[in-house]
């Protein structure tokens, strides 16, 4: 009788490990969610951020931190969006290495931001060099991904 029960209880344990591995995502699965979420809010990105470099040669540095403060909330509700996506477990550690980049980001452009509105060029060109940083250090650790609108790239934030 015990014997019985232990083994309908190891096909159950099999059963649902076959389950919970079928309702995991491929990573083309995976990329191709991210990248309907991203879209949006990446093309919402480049509106709210447009003329930003035109507003900062100008100076009208006020201006520019209103749009890059838009740009942070944005950025921020997609990865906060993108997070909540179920992932390939075959990718767990490298993509939970790459939304530890995107917070970094995100808080790269937050100080981006407050160093606009305070009106300090040298620290808005320092804190946007490490915006730009981490952006490139979050690309290359999903390089082989593939990704498009899930990635940073420079030319949105112009």
């Amino acid at each position: 009788m015990r014997g019985a029960i232990a083994l309908a209880l190891c096909l159950l344990g099999g059963a649902l490990a076959q389950l919970a591995a079928a309702a995991e995502p491929t990573r083309t699965e995976y990329v191709a969610r991210l990248e309907t979420i991203c879209k949006p809010d990446s093309e919402a990105t480049q509106r709210a951020v447009r003329g930003t470099r035109a507003d900062v040669r100008a100076e009208r540095l006020r201006l520019a931190a209103t749009k890059v403060s838009k740009a942070k909330r944005i950025f921020t509700r997609t990865v906060s969006s993108i997070s909540t996506v179920p992932r390939p477990g075959a990718d767990g550690a490298t993509l939970a290495r790459w939304f530890a980049a995107l917070e970094r980001e995100a808080v790269a452009l937050g100080r981006t931001a407050s160093a606009l509105r305070a009106e300090d060029v040298a620290r808005f060109q320092r804190v946007w060099a490490d915006f730009i940083h981490e952006g490139n250090k979050a690309n290359n650790v999903v390089v082989s991904f593939g990704f498009n609108y899930c990635t940073f790239k420079p030319s949105r934030f112009q």
